[in-house]
């Protein structure tokens, strides 16, 4: 326990602390606010999107120390090591919870049964509050500084007394208390900076068992490609469908070495999440089902990749040419899950961070991508379209959801056709790194129309029977 010199020190630095004057978290320079990004030359690594926003928010450097490596994959959580903390990345739980700060305190004392860590009897008080959920107290500067720094959302509940251990960074003896998520030190040879959080984060790098590669110093991320495909013309289901699908990737990060999985990140995408019913192609028919449009994401993500020089790992054309992807034959991507995704592979040397967006008033969706440019380059070899075969007769598929008299033409027919393209990707000394075949072959498709009540198809036209919705969460187009 304290010394009573050390208590009066302490209980000047509580009321300081409560009045404001010291201990606030520090403010993110108006540079650092304005770019998602952020490189700590000290270290040589960066924080991006989520992770720099809640860095920044919760405390910055004095709370969670210098970051010490780049987001990683650890088991089924993507993480990242500062010298304080392990911030982890919690997508199910988004928005408020999305980054969290792992619980490194708990795990260590783990075991320990010494008299501080034993749950007792206790009340609140004007500078004690207690916590029956543990059965521990915070108290004095320990209480002032864990309640003018995130409190339970940073720090977690308290898993001990305040008691003296030597520390495992400088073999000193302190004062400390041990939280979920931290520990708290007392230090009074430094009384602008009495309380200091310990290197809990250091501690756990250590025994993580990761590839020391990881902490090597790394370049600034960069952007790797952007990339934009139009969806002028689509119906309203169809625009919020796209809208729904890109926020779903938008801020999502892949470590290296990761395979990124279309179908796996966009998860349910059924009426109750907000996707409406639209049109897509299921085994060659124009089928009504929840998610229509989710492919004009996938291809302009695989555009980015594509430009990016990635890894691509699983990709399929579309069964027919879509009107949208035409400035450039044969370079889209169609998803149906479960049973066709887009993949690819992180192959670079640190997160591929990634960022997706609409625009409603231009009727485009851009991907763009950032990471470490590590001067490769990416050629394109074609399109080449070839055995061109024309269209047939319109189709025309009745619609008893559309108002009486309504005819949308859906599908503006397009000659099928067989399209060679291929990817040379090469490194800095101009070694081939991926030379891939992604050829596409396209049946030929008729002009496809849908009508309501009342109208009668024109002559000479092929009359469609109608087909039932897909189940929900079966299509995405």
């Amino acid at each position: 326990m304290f010394h009573r010199s050390h208590r009066l020190l302490f209980l000047a630095f509580a009321l300081a602390l409560i009045a404001g004057t010291i201990g606030a978290p520090a403010r993110a320079s108006s540079a650092a606010a304005t770019s998602p990004f952020r490189h700590f030359k000290e270290t040589g690594h960066n924080i991006g999107t989520r992770i720099k926003t809640f860095f920044e928010q919760k405390g910055g450097v004095p709370i969670f120390g210098l970051p010490l490596t780049e987001v990683v994959q650890e088991g089924n959580l993507q993480v990242q090591y500062f010298e304080r903390a392990k911030l982890e990345l919690h997508p199910e739980f988004e928005p408020n919870h999305y980054v969290s700060v792992a619980q490194l305190g708990r795990a260590l004392v783990e075991g320990r049964t010494e008299e501080a860590f034993q749950p007792r009897a206790g009340a609140n008080g004007k500078l004690v509050t207690y916590f029956p959920q543990t059965g521990h107290s915070i108290r004095l500067g320990f209480r002032a500084f864990w309640l003018a720094n995130g409190g339970l959302q940073i720090f977690g509940y308290p898993l001990s007394e305040e008691f003296t251990e030597i520390s495992a960074d400088d073999g000193r003896p302190y004062t400390v208390q041990y939280f979920e998520r931290a520990k708290f030190e007392y230090h009074p040879e430094t009384p602008k900076k009495a309380i200091q959080l310990a290197r809990l984060g250091a501690q756990a790098l250590d025994r993580s068992g990761l590839p020391a590669a990881l902490r090597r110093p790394m370049p600034t991320i960069q952007a790797l490609s952007h990339a934009t495909t139009g969806y002028y013309g689509s119906i309203t289901e169809r625009v919020n469908n796209i809208a729904r699908g890109a926020a779903r990737m938008n801020g999502l990060i892949v470590p290296a070495g990761a395979t990124f999985s279309f179908n796996q990140a966009l998860g349910s995408a059924g009426s109750e999440d907000g996707f409406v019913e639209g049109y897509a192609i299921v085994n060659g028919q124009l089928e009504k089902v929840t998610g229509g449009g989710i492919c004009q994401v996938s291809t302009t993500m695989y555009r980015a990749v594509f430009n990016a020089g990635l890894d691509i790992v699983e990709r399929r054309p579309h069964s027919f040419v879509i009107n949208f992807y035409e400035n450039i034959d044969g370079f889209d991507a169609t998803v149906f899950s479960p049973y066709v995704d887009f993949k690819w592979r992180n192959d670079t040397g640190g997160p591929v961070y990634m960022f997706a967006s609409t625009d409603p008033k231009a009727a485009t969706v851009t991907f763009s991508l950032y990471g470490f440019n590590d001067a490769r380059k990416t050629k394109m070899v074609g399109p080449e379209s070839k055995n061109i075969k024309p269209q047939g007769v319109a189709n025309w598929q009745y619609d008893p959801t559309l108002k009486r008299g309504e005819v949308r033409q859906l599908v503006h027919g397009r000659a099928g056709k067989e399209v060679e393209m291929k990817r040379i990707v090469t490194t800095a000394d101009g070694r081939v790194l991926h030379n891939d075949n992604l050829s596409s072959k396209y049946w030929p498709w008729e002009d496809f129309y849908v009508y309501g009540p009342g109208v009668k198809p024109p002559k000479g036209v092929n009359v469609v029977a109608p087909k039932q919705p897909a189940k929900p969460s079966t299509a995405k187009r």
